[in-house]
């Protein structure tokens, strides 16, 4: 039956190392690897650092747990999967700092970073079955989030490395149609596969039906945010594309804030 584990049980050792791991990456990506960046570029970049170390390890361990286990969306917690959602509930609380302190109008990212935080931390602290629905969202999400933080940091800095100006024109293409077919293809194919389960009250012996309804409400308004970014990510590559007549245009287009 769903409640709050006993401390004996939930196991906060990955969590607060994690929290100080990615503390220190920050830290380390603002004061060290881009200290020579102004602005707010600077905290962007650091976040970016973050979120590097975090899809990547979040999503090779995600992948490892889905292979190894069957699709079953009402089993107990498996002990990689719950250490999984605890790094992944560090990254979102520092990240959300981030925003909170140096990005406070991004209320698109501070939304999606709380959401995520509830849903992760309500399954591994509360519910303490249906792992495999988050682990598999982190699978699908952060496939695209190294690609997007190398995108990231070369846009900032296009204006000013002619290397960076390379890696930004030169990924933008594939990069724009990976992020579009996981985000609109796969990603709903997984919200559907678990909404379906969910929604039809197939985990109520388990997990609170509140529960698993606020997560497929968080499931949809991530898909939707998805959505957006992919449409500023085309009209950024079509104008790109529409402009490269001239040297100037080239290393210009594709402006959008995304």
């Amino acid at each position: 039956m769903a409640g709050f584990h006993s401390a004996t049980d939930m196991g906060f050792i990955v969590l607060l190392t994690s929290l100080g791991l990615f503390a220190a990456l920050y830290a380390f990506g603002y004061f060290i690897i881009f200290k020579n960046w102004k602005g707010k570029n600077r905290f962007e970049a650091a976040s970016c650092g973050i979120s590097f170390v975090h899809a990547t390890i979040g999503c090779i361990l995600s992948a490892h747990d889905m292979r190894s286990n069957q699709w079953k969306l009402d089993a107990p917690n498996t002990d990689l999967e719950n250490k999984i959602m605890e790094f992944s509930t560090a990254y979102f609380v520092v990240d959300l700092l981030h925003y909170l302190l140096a990005n406070p109008s991004d209320h698109l990212f501070i939304f999606h970073h709380i959401a995520t935080s509830f849903y992760l931390v309500t399954c591994r602290y509360y519910a303490g079955h249906g792992g495999l629905s988050a682990i598999s969202l982190i699978a699908a999400g952060e496939s695209t989030t190294p690609l997007q933080n190398v995108w990231t940091i070369s846009r900032m800095a296009k204006t000013e490395s002619a290397l960076a100006t390379m890696i930004y024109t030169s990924i933008s293409p594939f990069f724009t149609v990976y992020f579009s077919l996981v985000r609109c293809i796969v990603g709903p194919w997984l919200a559907w596969k678990l909404a379906s389960f969910y929604l039809a009250g197939k985990a109520g012996a388990v997990i609170p039906y509140w529960m698993v309804s606020s997560w497929m409400v968080t499931v949809i308004l991530a898909l939707l945010g998805s959505t957006i970014w992919v449409y500023k990510l085309w009209t950024g590559l079509i104008r790109f594309y529409a402009k490269r007549g001239t040297p100037k245009d080239k290393l210009g287009a594709q402006k959008e804030e995304v």
